[in-house]
């Protein structure tokens, strides 16, 4: 992988790889400056490898703008000494810190109308708020922030920050300038591209003047906003590249779409890797020389590689798979690709938000590298894990790990539980890669892996163990459907993960995430597909980020698939399925009948476990339904407990 590890310069900054940690939104201070939690996050980044790293943007002005709806802010001496203290500590593990200076996001402000000003270059509405307009910014206004922006610079060069980047992108407030969709002045900064384009330069000028002319600067701009009315590569998307080609940028960080389609931004599961290298090879091809920073589910060492070698990109940023693994770098370099956590691109980072800010659903200690760190075993135990799925294995490498004697019992001949199911579409390669590591981790740490072993209360006695991780799963249920036992009838996860054999004609009953995905699978394969639901509409009530949700709807808007909403299914007979809409019965013909009508967790083995006098925990979806998500944060916690009770 020697391309991905070749130092690159840009004036008189070398970064040591090719390498960077994306910018995103995490748990910055009250006031915006970077908190201690969010230093120790980035600087994890850097110890793992990563030749360049981003925190969340930095807004120069806090006259529009608030921390508790925003992302960093560079508006004073205080927030500049913090940033300080992380290029300190960056710059000891050899990185290099790059951050975003930005006049604000505008229209995507996530403020409510009565505590926060929205403004914008137009009085358009606001993306969370529609019903309530954007104050168009007056020009002595720009220039107030054009006079931050410089500001800000100088704090960030004395701060010892690397590389600075103007923050131009998504439809946020410069690229609301930029945007015909959103800019409708009539005044020197709407109308002609040129005028659009003022602000975005007076804006990067004023930070040229701020540093100096060796000082490397950079932009992140969206050529392509797939939005309905937004920018296209062939609407001005070229040609502004081409602008910004000229300008003297270090580098182009280059973006697709915008808050209404976040799915592109942030690609999720049903987005293929790679899924905005369209544009670097477009920009290419159309003559443009400076380097470009591309990103977008590129976490697979080859595929990076291939795309520097091919002069498509000259870094590659990590978002996600920097939250997933921050020893991402370390481990490709020394040729550990079994030990990567490849990120399941779940976006549990994004929906887990508003309970866990910045947390990971496959990397607990994201966010909280201060805190929630497990030493080494003081005391070594004998610790039954049963069942093998994520969670399981999960828990169980992560005691062998610790020093504990670990067996895992797994009542199955196979490993995986219901991520064999979730990784078993074509278009879910993320989950499956991640599961192979948990497989790979598992056998690694030394733990006793055991087929077949069905677990009772008289046997884990037999068995004597210190403690006891329960992570036996969930079982489908069943609707009290006359012929819900017929042979017809299989569930999700046997026609997914056990790749059982169906009909030309299905019927999927339940249209959550995973009737859906088992839907579009069919679908893929030829078969004719009837989805039916008792609610509706299909996906929207998911417990799914809302760029999972764009793209599982993509992945079903260009399927062939016939839906039933609030529709109930009451009788499955050998030829049809019989269903009840609110107007009329309708029968439908089908060959067989695929159950993802959910699951239940079955608590008898917890319960007859009450009292004994070993520690059990529960975790995953043997305590609730559930994901990836709580199975190895609840395994990860039950370790952490149980290292506290030695």
């Amino acid at each position: 992988m020697s391309k991905l590890f070749e130092e690159i310069t840009f004036g008189n900054v070398t970064l040591k790889n090719r390498l960077a940690v994306a910018p995103m939104g995490t748990i910055h201070a009250m006031d915006g400056g970077v908190s201690p939690e969010q230093r120790a996050y980035l600087v994890e980044r850097a110890k793992g490898g990563f030749g360049l790293v981003y925190p969340s943007a930095h807004t120069v002005s806090d006259k529009y703008e608030h921390p508790h709806s925003s992302g960093n802010f560079l508006c004073n001496e205080s927030h500049a000494e913090r940033l300080r203290l992380l290029a300190d500590e960056v710059h000891q593990y050899g990185a290099k810190l790059a951050i975003q200076l930005s006049p604000g996001y505008g229209r995507v402000n996530v403020g409510t109308p009565e505590t926060t000003t929205h403004v914008s270059a137009s009085p358009i509405p606001t993306f969370w708020h529609r019903n309530h307009l954007c104050k168009a910014l007056t020009v002595e206004e720009i220039h107030e922030l054009v006079e931050a922006a410089g500001k800000a610079a100088a704090l960030a060069k004395e701060a010892g920050v690397d590389i600075l980047e103007v923050h131009a992108y998504g439809g946020y407030l410069l690229d609301q300038f930029i945007s015909k969709q959103w800019n409708h002045r009539e005044d020197e900064y709407g109308g002609s591209l040129e005028n659009r384009l003022r602000f975005i330069r007076e804006f990067y000028d004023a930070i040229r003047a701020a540093v100096g002319p060796d000082y490397p600067i950079s932009v992140k701009f969206t050529p392509q906003h797939s939005l309905h009315g937004g920018r296209t590569l062939d609407n001005e998307g070229v040609e502004i590249a081409k602008i910004l080609d000229t300008w003297g940028f270090s580098y182009l960080h280059l973006d697709h779409g915008c808050y209404e389609t976040w799915n592109k931004a942030i690609p999720s599961a049903y987005d293929e890797p790679g899924s905005q290298l369209f544009i670097a090879e477009r920009l290419r091809k159309e003559g443009i020389t400076t380097p470009f920073l591309v990103q977008g589910k590129l976490n697979y060492a080859p595929q990076a590689e291939q795309v520097l070698e091919s002069g498509t990109a000259d870094i590659i940023a990590m978002g996600h798979q920097s939250l997933a693994d921050p020893y991402w770098p370390s481990k490709v370099q020394e040729g550990r690709l079994d030990d990567v956590v490849y990120c399941t691109a779940c976006n549990e980072c994004l929906n887990s938000a508003v309970r866990i800010p910045g947390s990971c659903a496959i990397n607990p200690r994201t966010c909280k590298e201060r805190t929630y760190n497990i030493p080494p075993a003081r005391r070594k135990m004998k610790i039954l894990v049963v069942g093998g799925g994520p969670g399981g294995m999960y828990t169980a490498a992560l005691a062998a790990q610790q020093g504990h004697d670990v067996t895992l019992w797994e009542k199955r001949g196979t490993l995986g539980g219901l991520v064999n199911a979730a990784g078993a579409p074509d278009f879910k390669v993320d989950m499956r890669r991640y599961k192979d590591h948990l497989v790979a981790q598992l056998y690694k740490s030394g733990a006793r892996v055991e087929f077949m072993r069905e677990a009772d209360e008289a046997s884990i006695d037999a068995f004597g163990p210190d403690a006891v991780i329960l992570a036996c799963g969930a079982e489908t249920v069943l609707p009290p459907i006359p012929g819900i036992n017929s042979s017809k009838v299989i569930t999700a996860y046997d026609l997914l993960a056990n790749h059982r054999k169906v009909g030309q004609r299905v019927v999927v009953l339940g249209g959550g995430h995973v009737g859906c995905e088992a839907a579009i699978e069919l679908d893929n394969r030829g078969h004719r597909v009837t989805i039916v639901d008792l609610g509706g509409p299909l996906i929207d009530s998911a417990d799914m980020s809302a760029n999972m949700k764009l793209g599982l709807k993509e992945r079903m808007n260009k399927a062939h698939i016939q839906v039933f909403t609030h529709t109930k299914m009451t009788d499955i007979t050998p030829e049809y399925v019989m269903l009840e809409t609110r107007y009329d019965e309708i029968p439908i013909e089908c060959d067989n009948v695929v159950l993802a009508s959910g699951f239940r967790a079955n608590h008898g083995l917890q319960e007859a476990l009450e009292g004994k006098p070993y520690p059990v925990f529960a975790i995953g979806d043997c305590v609730k339904p559930g994901k990836v998500y709580e199975a190895v944060h609840g395994g990860h916690h039950a370790i952490y407990k149980l290292n506290q009770m030695e």
